[in-house]
């Protein structure tokens, strides 16, 4: 390409992108953004920065314009989100309803950025796989990770009694008796005779043992109360889904097209004025 016909190319370039903001063609303005991109290999983003001189006001403007017609598209589209003026996603209109993500009317697609956020789709798919049963699989894993610590000494004291010289058992069966009352004390025995006096080497494990498990009891019934409420809200989410669409995969299918589908709705609108 020559010069001339370079700067030709600009000219009628900014001449057509021009008239499409005059004539609020959301479809005309977007086409001229994504020529721009492939142009130029640039990210999406990166485009009304390079046609607009970088003029942030200006590329805050065309941002604003083109999020009104996403938002009502999106609304739309997906009939159980909630999008806020502003571009929150909400998923649905519930008490302790989650924020889904952000709009990017540019690269028109919704951004989620926080761990909760990234974490809603995988907990919709683990839900999927068996509704049933999810909050008891979801207790479990938890239980196993906060236990942890509390399990790994108890195996060390049980190894480290086993090394001791053997000692008469109390009734209650011995150590592992008088383990099994730290681990589950439903019915203790106070007739019982006490266990004889341990090293001070299993004392001081038995006291650790003590102190962790308090705080793993302790950690264990907040975060199950946190897990059930999770649960609800998976749930409202899963019913919410599954009322429009036939599984999670479908759903996951028509945010990985919302792009696609957004164009081809303005195309269909003729790429007419405020479309």
């Amino acid at each position: 390409m020559s010069v001339e016909s370079s700067l030709q190319y600009q000219q009628d370039f900014f001449e057509h992108f021009n008239q499409a903001w005059q004539d609020k063609s959301s479809y005309q303005l977007y086409r001229g953004l994504d020529t721009t991109a492939d142009n130029l290999r640039l990210p999406i983003e990166e485009a009304p920065g390079y046609i607009l001189a970088y003029d942030k006001n200006a590329q805050q403007e065309l941002q604003d314009f083109l999020q009104t017609r996403f938002i009502t598209f999106v609304r739309e589209h997906v009939p159980f989100f909630e999008v806020s003026d502003d571009g929150r996603v909400f998923f649905g209109d519930w008490y302790h309803r989650r924020q889904f993500g952000e709009l990017k009317p540019i690269s028109r697609t919704i951004a989620q950025f926080s761990d909760e956020e990234q974490a809603i789709i995988p907990q919709l798919q683990a839900f999927s796989q068996d509704p049933d049963n999810y909050l008891q699989l979801e207790l479990e894993a938890m239980r196993k990770d906060v236990y942890r610590d509390v399990n790994r000494l108890q195996n060390q004291l049980e190894t480290e009694m086993a090394s001791q010289p053997e000692q008469p058992e109390a009734a209650n069966g011995g150590f592992r008796g008088l383990l099994k009352t730290f681990i589950d004390p439903s019915d203790p025995d106070e007739s019982q005779p006490s266990a004889p006096a341990a090293p001070d080497k299993t004392k001081r494990l038995r006291q650790q043992f003590n102190q962790v498990k308090d705080q793993a009891d302790h950690d264990f019934d907040l975060k199950k109360r946190q897990l059930e409420v999770s649960a609800a809200i998976t749930r409202y989410e899963y019913q919410a889904v599954l009322s429009e669409y036939s599984s999670i995969e479908q759903f996951e299918n028509v945010l990985s097209n919302l792009k696609t589908d957004f164009m081809a709705a303005l195309k269909a609108e003729g790429g007419k004025q405020n479309a």
